[in-house]
């Protein structure tokens, strides 16, 4: 039976998706740092004092929007572990999440902040979900491995290489190991990406343990 909510509940609610929605856009398109609360709620189409009656800090709506994406991801891994391996649902969660990062159009903030040495420093959104891939990935390592994580580290580590290692894609595809920038190109993005995941599961698909149907 589905809740039905009063007219003034249901466009709160409405407002807080369009609000979470733009957020990640703009963090995901131009970086944290050069994402103003005023342009996230130009860009979801409500006046920026909508916004912060939903959000008082710009943290707290980064935390939000990230914690979509970490649900979303968990999901994912709930619903296709039983057929898949973790590698292979990380391959599949890159291809789309990818696509959809360089569909949006990666402004030059973002290529900036992905040439720096501290491109993640000050961007809270992407340290959040970061955290939460490594948690995710930790943990459905540690049943493919048949690992107990807190007795033996090499689940979370490498979790720690699938994750960074994305960051480490992206990175060279903005040049800042090759000084050529190709991050406008989806394929050549997206197949850097994939390169990393299948050079970091070449290394550890021996460790798998779990059998699939």
């Amino acid at each position: 039976m589905s809740v039905q909510y009063p007219i003034r509940t249901k466009k709160k609610n409405l407002n807080r998706e369009k609000l979470l929605m733009a957020a990640t856009i703009l963090f995901s398109r131009n970086g944290y740092t050069d994402s103003t609360l005023d342009q996230v709620a130009a860009e979801a189409g409500l006046h920026v004092q909508t916004l912060y009656r939903h959000f008082k800090t710009k943290d707290e709506l980064a935390i939000a929007a990230a914690e979509i994406t970490i649900r979303d991801c968990r999901a994912r891994f709930e619903r296709e572990f039983p057929t898949l391996s973790t590698f292979q649902i990380w391959r599949e969660w890159i291809n789309d999440s990818v696509s959809l990062l360089t569909s949006l159009g990666l402004g030059d903030h973002k290529r900036q902040q992905l040439r720096s040495s501290s491109s993640l420093m000050n961007d809270n959104f992407l340290l959040i979900i970061y955290s939460g891939y490594e948690d995710i990935l930790t943990e459905y390592l540690a049943k493919d491995f048949d690992l107990n994580p807190e007795k033996n580290p090499l689940p979370r580590l490498v979790a720690c290489m699938l994750w960074s290692g994305n960051e480490a894609a992206m990175k060279r595809c903005a040049g800042l190991d090759t000084e050529k920038d190709v991050l406008g190109s989806n394929k050549v993005v997206l197949d850097e990406s994939l390169k990393v995941i299948a050079e970091v599961e070449k290394a550890f698909s021996g460790h798998v343990k779990t059998s699939r149907p």
